[in-house]
């Protein structure tokens, strides 16, 4: 399903189309900041909301850094 992230405040922006979002079924999710510390070997990223309370939030999961791309050695 898809959301339409709110203001911090909780506050629905301005240039959004309310009435359209709802038609289309979009959950309107409040923001939550990302974890500012990953487990070594994890980056955070952002997944479905849960809903708390009565409140769809934002809600981040830790899952497997892509490898390291090597850099190309240079032509001498």
């Amino acid at each position: 399903m898809n959301q339409f992230l709110l203001n911090p405040d909780g506050s629905i922006p301005a240039n959004a189309d309310v009435a359209a979002l709802q038609a289309a079924g979009v959950r309107f999710v409040m923001p939550t900041p990302p974890p500012t510390v990953a487990t070594p070997g994890m980056i955070v990223q952002d997944t479905e909301p849960e809903l708390v309370n009565g409140i769809w939030r934002q809600r981040w999961i830790e899952v497997p850094a892509p490898p390291a791309v090597s850099p190309e050695p240079e032509d001498v």
